[in-house]
């Protein structure tokens, strides 16, 4: 019971780190030149390109003959905020992720308790039928013999 809150409490834990780390990794994306390069750019190139041919496609404008490049400055910055909101959505899909297995885990462990809660009484029943089959069985043989004997006695006093 207590590890629920405690899950809950982490998830949003993570979620409020995520916006930092996220702006972290901005900042950092914008100063490394690697970053600006492979990882900033080239994604935001294909989103202005897919960006642009999309609204044209809307706006029944027809497809453009050639969409321009972002400048570069315009590049790492839509860049960086893309790894940024990519970096706040894999956190996002991890921590429901994680939370989805715990729930699955606890289901799972109810579900076994249940099924041998059920096997423990479908056993008690069945040594239950054992013992009144056993007991009729008796109760049947001491009818036979008190009828044994009561014959007897009553033929004796005859």
């Amino acid at each position: 019971m207590v590890a629920f809150p405690l899950a809950k409490l982490a998830a949003l834990a993570i979620r409020q780190v995520s916006k930092p780390l996220a702006n972290r990794l901005k900042t950092k994306a914008k100063s490394s030149l690697f970053f600006r390069t492979y990882i900033c750019m080239p994604p935001a190139q294909l989103y202005h390109w897919v960006e642009v041919n999309v609204k044209m496609r809307l706006l029944n404008l027809g497809k453009p003959s050639e969409v321009p490049k972002l400048n570069e400055a315009m590049a790492i910055e839509l860049g960086a905020d893309l790894l940024g909101e990519a970096t706040i959505f894999m956190i996002a899909v991890f921590t429901i992720t994680a939370e989805y297995i715990r729930s699955s885990r606890n289901e799972k462990a109810k579900l076994a308790a249940t099924e041998q809660r059920f096997k423990t009484l479908e056993n008690d029943v069945e040594e239950l039928r054992f013992v009144v089959e056993k007991q009729s069985a008796e109760l049947l043989h001491l009818t036979r013999m008190y009828h044994a004997i009561d014959e007897k006695t009553t033929t004796k006093k005859k």
